[in-house]
């Protein structure tokens, strides 16, 4: 489960960004539902509010872009596409932009808490760590700790360099193990110090069975997924599921159910093999036992939109998977929003639920905790981004008389883009 993701200098986000899904409420009590509760307790779900073009999106796809490095174990070094606006100003020229991007995940796996941090610049890797905290202890203890040498002379002149020869340095790293993988340090010796072949170390010590890099790339490549909306302009899931997967899934009784919240008269699905998403039969039943059958890609929009989110909250509530889901009600209307919550909330499970919305329906502390609402909002003078709890407002009361969402459109909680 996601504990806590931070990041900087990413698109619309210029300073640090700290999201928290750990549950430190003394409000716990009142929504027993609303986290998994273990030695550390964790928020099943969190919901994400703000305008159009404030930087939902953009949080989300920094973590994207941090799951590619792990996936595809290419070359790690930031883009100058992602880097944050201010880039703009300088003609998208590398030499007088801030590269340095930094990302951090807080992760429970299996009892134990893995802490992963990792600085990238336009060289390559800066620096990066892994540490777990084991079940029962308070302390941190690092795997590895890669970092790079500043003292190189072709490192502190860069900038007066043809840029187009920064990826033949031989850039100088030093790597701390806590145990003593003799292997490890000899495969490590036999690479290239050259910037263009340094994936992620992490990577490299995980090909050598080091138990917990695997735990970790792990949870990252098979755990941690995205959804974004029909026609959002976004790429969809970045681990495309197989067919043999979405079949497993839409032929499980329990994805029938889920089916249910949408339309009730829905008793099977005849799967596709070959089309899933647009030969599959949908059958229904009425009041009178008549049985009508219809293939997926005829059905109504509304039901051809939420098959594929069903899906993907079948992986959150039966496969333990954390999704990451991007406008969810450009897809689905309020109502049944607020259902698959509930139902998110209401099943004993080890997933998480994170999605961004325009819907000031879901600010309801009836429902959630403050903890669980975010806000994103954008100032317009500067074109930064920020993200917010709305536990960091002190000064809103669980038994106040006014709804939260009055409060946002009024402007008092931020989350509405103002010149």
């Amino acid at each position: 489960m996601l504990l806590s993701y931070k990041f900087k200098n990413f698109c619309s986000f210029k300073e640090e960004v700290e999201f928290s899904l750990l549950a430190t409420e003394d409000k716990r009590t009142d929504f027993p539902e609303n986290y998994f509760h273990g030695t550390t307790d964790v928020l099943k779900s969190a919901v994400i509010v703000g305008e159009n073009a404030g930087g939902k999106s953009n949080f989300i796809k920094s973590l994207q872009y941090l799951k590619k490095f792990f996936k595809d174990n290419q070359s790690v070094a930031s883009n100058i596409e992602y880097l944050n606006d201010d880039y703009t100003k300088t003609k998208k020229n590398l030499r007088y932009c801030d590269t340095l991007q930094t990302f951090s995940l807080e992760v429970l796996i299996k009892n134990d808490i893995y802490a992963y941090d990792l600085n990238i610049d336009y060289l390559g890797i800066k620096d990066e760590k892994l540490s777990i905290k084991k079940q029962g202890t308070t302390q941190y203890t690092p795997i590895f700790i890669l970092e790079r040498s500043e003292e190189d002379d072709l490192l502190q002149n860069l900038v007066e360099k043809n840029f187009r020869e920064w990826n033949l340095l031989n850039l100088k790293f030093r790597v701390t193990l806590n145990q003593n993988y003799e292997q490890l340090k000899n495969f490590l010796k036999s690479k290239p110090a050259k910037n263009d072949s340094i994936g992620l170390y992490l990577s490299k010590i995980a090909l050598l069975d080091v138990p917990e890099a695997v735990n970790f790339i792990n949870w990252i490549n098979n755990t941690l997924c995205f959804e974004f909306a029909p026609y959002s302009g976004y790429e969809s899931s970045d681990e495309r599921l197989k067919k043999s997967d979405i079949l497993k899934i839409i032929t499980d009784r329990r994805f029938i159910e889920i089916l249910k919240i949408i339309d009730s008269s829905i008793v099977e699905v005849k799967p596709d093999n070959s089309f899933p998403y647009q030969n599959t039969i949908i059958v229904r039943q009425n009041s009178e036992r008549q049985i009508f059958e219809r293939e997926l890609q005829f059905d109504s929009a509304g039901l051809r939109d939420y098959f594929r989110w069903a899906i993907q909250i079948f992986k959150v509530i039966y496969e333990n998977k954390v999704l990451f889901a991007d406008e969810m009600d450009r897809a689905l209307n309020p109502v049944l929003s607020d259902k698959i919550v509930s139902l998110i909330h209401g099943t004993e499970h080890q997933g998480q639920f994170i999605f961004t919305t325009h819907n000031v329906l879901h600010l309801n502390l009836r429902k959630q905790m403050k903890e669980q609402i975010y806000f994103v909002t954008k100032d317009l003078s500067t074109l930064h981004s920020e993200l917010y709890s709305l536990a960091d407002f002190s000064d809103i009361d669980y038994d106040s008389e006014e709804n939260i969402y009055e409060f946002y459109l009024r402007g008092v909680l931020g989350g509405i883009i103002r010149g």
